[in-house]
């Protein structure tokens, strides 16, 4: 997950850290505070995400998380998955604590959704511009038959009041426990990007890619995946991009 001292802005400010956390080759962090995950919807469809890249002749893990969106499919950030892969495998919960069997996954899908234009007075000092957004799909090598998965946004203008993110990180070699985090839209764009405030919890890099929801009388449904976080020391922050489902996706799925 980027750590970004202003969002989208190349040249950070004196004092902000500028990272980019998403290709960690020893532990990776998870959500801070926050709480364990239950059994609802939001715990049975989210994953961790392992990836191995092999750039310059050496191997490299990338560590994410994402969210089952078809029973062969999974919805995660773009740039936990650059590199063209050789492989990745997909780890589901039960509760907190990652369980089996463990899922081999490629590359179906990668998206780059429109930032759009911030209302007016929203978050003055913000420049969309160089922010970028990224979406990605995995396809599994065979569907999940015991798991339900999390229908779409349809309209990525209609800005939920309240949001949660799930995110997984991982530990060592292993898989972390999924926690949770409750989300307040504070800015959003004409096209749906987000800016939204972890209640009494940070992001932090292994939860790139986390499914954020939203609650309606129907049930869950996905609004986007955590794109970058902003904070003014690496690796963790407050503040998360959430990249919108429903701009890219419209449709079967959605609602």
């Amino acid at each position: 997950m980027r750590t970004i001292g202003t969002i989208g802005a190349r040249r950070p400010r004196a004092g902000l850290a500028l990272a980019f956390g998403i290709a960690l080759s020893g532990p990776a962090l998870a959500i801070e505070g926050g709480a364990p995950a239950g059994r609802d919807a939001l715990a049975e469809a989210s994953v961790a995400i392992g990836t191995i890249t092999q750039p310059e002749d050496a191997l490299r893990l990338t560590r994410c998380t994402g969210i089952l969106i078809a029973p062969d499919l999974v919805l995660t950030a773009a740039h936990c998955v650059n590199g063209d892969p050789l492989g990745a495998l997909v780890v589901f919960f039960r509760g907190s604590d990652p369980t089996r069997p463990v899922y081999a996954a490629r590359v179906a899908a990668r998206y780059s959704p429109d930032p759009g234009e911030m209302q007016p007075n929203a978050a003055p000092d913000v420049s969309l511009a160089d922010l970028s957004l990224d979406l990605a799909v995995l396809r599994l090598t065979e569907p999940v038959r015991d798991r339900r998965p999390v229908p779409l946004a349809a309209d990525p203008r209609r800005i939920p009041k309240s949001l949660r993110i799930a995110g997984a990180g991982l530990s060592g070699r292993g898989v972390g426990r999924l926690r949770t985090a409750v989300l307040t839209p504070v800015a959003a764009s004409n096209t749906g990007l987000t800016i939204a405030r972890a209640k009494g919890a940070r992001v932090c890099f292994g939860d790139s890619g986390g499914p954020v929801v939203a609650q309606d009388r129907r049930g869950t449904y996905v609004w986007g995946v955590a794109s970058a976080v902003i904070s003014r020391t690496a690796p963790c922050g407050s503040y998360v991009i959430v990249a919108p489902a429903a701009q890219v996706f419209s449709g079967a799925g959605t609602r």
